[in-house]
């Protein structure tokens, strides 16, 4: 087997700066490698058209390995393999000129025309190539050039693709409720918290939590994947549930943890911010405590670090204090058409009956 290098490209961004690569972007540089390889045996067609097939070993032998990892970020050197016994014992000369028309293409910026001889169809290999990039990263494939690092970024990934397609596709992160699944052709209906409906394909281990939150409408889900964009950025189907996590009560909850950004002095400085942990414990209980019947409150925070629920009425107003000091549950309801007002204590394990009694007095 024969070794040479072949390209090392450097990722930029808090992620990379511990000089490992994380195995998300070790999926971009597979997607590259099969980029490399399918536009070199192009190239060899196209300068060979009255050959049907190609040389032994062209394809076969040639492979890309990660050799080590270098400082600056996060810098992968790639060297190129050709297996011995093989037609080529050398690297084909198609193949460094596929690495260099790859370049050309990332290089091309916004208003440029990119090189003719890059293919059309193949342009759809940026879904994969860059799409574990998050917001502020970027792939240097030249980092040591002083004219161009050919820097691939999210940005530039997504123009790549619909340079020559109507849709492009980035990895997800959607929270809805499923609305549909279809067993036997492993589809469903997820309904965004846009309100979109989006159609999404899963694999067999995410069917039992799949089918348990289907139709219920507390019972939402988060989904990491991969999804299909339009040219507007609208999220249209889900073609890979990478993971998938069950969010219940999740409007309530995710109301909850905004109080977390809030500090002391939060109201005009006074108030005290409610501790994280606090927090944390106040969602798991919600989680597993709220009744689907009960209507969600409003969430706010009181000026002692507590949380308090409200629901209001044109003649009512109900609230429940999470008191986390005194470690209470404090009712306080007003009804002006009853001429009511109720003020009980409930317990920290009392949450089934204190939401009972706030169903009772919404009855009113």
């Amino acid at each position: 087997m024969t070794q040479e290098p072949f390209i090392q490209p450097r990722f930029v961004g808090p992620r990379f700066e511990g000089h490992t690569l994380p195995l998300s972007a070790a999926k971009d540089l597979a997607a590259y490698e099969e980029l490399v390889l399918e536009l070199a045996k192009h190239l060899f067609r196209q300068k060979n058209q009255d050959r049907i097939r190609l040389p032994k070993g062209f394809a076969s032998g040639f492979s890309l390995h990660i050799e080590r990892i270098d400082d600056g970020s996060a810098k992968p050197t790639l060297v190129a393999m050709m297996l011995a016994g093989q037609l080529f014992s050398d690297l084909p000369a198609e193949i460094t000129e596929s690495k260099d028309l790859i370049n050309c293409v990332i290089a091309t910026e916004a208003g440029q025309q990119f090189p003719a001889a890059f293919p059309k169809d193949f342009y759809s290999y940026f879904n994969r190539i860059g799409r574990s990039l998050e917001e502020g990263e970027f792939i240097e494939w030249l980092p040591d050039s002083a004219t161009n690092k050919t820097v691939l970024t999210p940005t530039k990934r997504k123009r790549l693709v619909l340079a020559h397609r109507e849709t492009y596709e980035a990895e997800v992160n959607v929270v809805g409720l499923v609305e549909e699944l279809n067993t036997k052709q492993k589809t469903g209906v997820l309904r965004a918290l846009e309100k979109e409906p989006v159609t999404f394909v899963f694999d067999d281990p995410f069917f039992s939590d799949l089918k348990d939150a289907l139709g219920i409408r507390a019972q939402y889900v988060r989904v990491l994947g991969v999804g299909v964009f339009d040219v507007n950025d609208r999220l249209s189907s889900i073609t890979e549930i990478d993971q998938l996590e069950r969010l219940p009560h999740y409007l309530l909850t995710s109301s909850i943890d905004k109080l977390a950004i809030l500090a002391d002095g939060w109201l005009e400085g006074v108030g005290v911010a409610p501790k994280p942990e606090a927090l944390n414990w106040l969602t798991n209980e919600v989680s597993t405590s709220f009744p689907l019947s009960l209507e969600y409150p409003s969430v706010a925070p009181s000026e002692e670090g507590n949380v308090i629920f409200e629901w209001i009425r044109p003649h009512a107003r109900i609230e429940l204090e999470v008191n986390f000091a005194d470690q209470k549950l404090e009712l306080y309801s007003t009804n002006l058409k009853a001429n009511d007002f109720v003020e009980k204590v409930f317990e920290f394990n009392q949450w089934q009956e204190a939401f009972g009694q706030v169903e009772g007095l919404l009855l009113l």
